[in-house]
């Protein structure tokens, strides 16, 4: 997997040029960064200009606290234990609490105050009733109160205007100093969404959530295996496990060295296709462990040599065709890809518009 940072970078700076001045753009490194590695995405993004990160849990947050001043704002999105607080305070890492208990602990024990509101997602977050027993038990406003939309992706969908209702009545109640309501698909929801602060993750990864069209985020990834090896296949014959490929002529298929141990879904299997070059290469057969089967029949024989690039995510094939045809998510195989394959990090290659070339490897 190829990484194009200067990508992430400009996914920042095309998102801040669309919710303005006057809202921040703040960084979501879950997971790793979706798979692509925080220890290298994390400095970009904060050369880019990003103050404000979101992470997963509290040894994510260590993890960069040591690589950033304490300037920047690091939230966990995990909440907080008590035997946690003196981390906290440490490092000056703010729980999101999503929970009563951990939004009291907070607010009497941290020097920053992250709340989160439920507004009908279904998944953490203070309801109306603790949002008031909050406000009784506790005579201080949050720094920051947070949500997120159920329905970002659909613009018409009548929930997105109903949660944003909730949120601004439960702010009213808690009066925090900002507010965030807009994951990545909800920056095109427009300035209603934004508020002080919205909350970039897949954007940033160049995964066009919203299906906005041209897609205006520059692509991050590109994913590159090896044809291990190159064979005829007879009419009749059948291609990998329980036959679900047979050949109705003589073909030549090619084997590549990826499988689902790469993170290359099982489901994947006769329908999605890479390049070789120009050239389309249909999977045949089904997804094994450590490889797969194309088929090679309309690529030129000089392109079918041991050792050949394939390209299964590029220019030309977007991961979200990818994530279609295995009927699962960008992010899915965004994480499961990133943390199984190999990873190589580049800046554009000016010569080949839409390849890189490598220019350093995680490590």
């Amino acid at each position: 997997m190829q990484v194009d940072l200067s990508a992430i970078a400009a996914n920042f700076h095309h998102l801040r040029s669309l919710v303005g001045s006057d809202t921040e753009v703040a960084a979501v490194v879950k997971s790793d960064a979706y798979g692509l590695g925080m220890n290298l995405v994390v400095p970009v993004l904060l050369e880019a200009g990003c103050r404000t990160f979101f992470v997963a849990n509290l040894r994510e947050a260590m993890q960069i606290r040591t690589r950033l001043t304490s300037s920047v704002r690091i939230n966990i999105l995990a909440g907080i234990e008590d035997n946690e607080l003196d981390v906290y305070r440490s490092y000056r890492l703010a729980p999101v609490c999503g929970r009563l208990q951990d939004a009291i602990l907070a607010a009497r024990k941290l020097p920053e105050l992250v709340l989160s509101l439920e507004t009908g997602f279904s998944r953490f977050g203070l309801t109306f009733a603790e949002v008031r027993a909050f406000k009784h038990r506790v005579r201080r406003e949050p720094d920051l109160a947070v949500s997120h939309l159920a329905c970002a992706d659909d613009p018409i969908d009548t929930t997105n205007r109903m949660q944003r209702d909730r949120f601004v009545a439960m702010c009213q109640i808690v009066n925090p100093r900002r507010r965030s309501l807009a994951a990545s698909a909800a920056v095109w929801l427009g300035q209603n969404y934004h508020f002080n602060l919205v909350r970039a993750g897949s954007a940033l990864f160049g995964l066009n959530n919203a299906g906005v069209e041209p897609n205006p985020l520059r692509p991050v990834v590109q994913l590159i295996a090896r044809l291990a090896e190159v064979r005829a296949v007879h009419c009749g014959e059948v291609v990998g496990y329980a036959a679900s490929f047979r050949a109705t002529r003589s073909m030549r298929i090619g084997i590549v060295a990826l499988g689902y141990a790469q993170g290359l879904p099982w489901s994947a299997g006769n329908v999605i296709a890479a390049l070789i070059g120009a050239y389309k290469a249909p999977v045949v057969g089904r997804v094994a462990m450590e490889y797969v089967a194309v088929d090679l029949s309309d690529v030129p024989a000089k392109l079918c040599t041991e050792g050949q690039p394939v390209e299964f995510i590029g220019p030309s094939l977007p991961i979200e065709t990818m994530a279609r045809a295995a009927h699962t998510i960008p992010q899915e195989l965004l994480i499961r890809l990133g943390a199984n394959c190999r990873r190589h990090y580049t800046q554009p290659c000016r010569d080949a518009p839409g390849f890189w070339q490598p220019q350093a490897r995680s490590p």
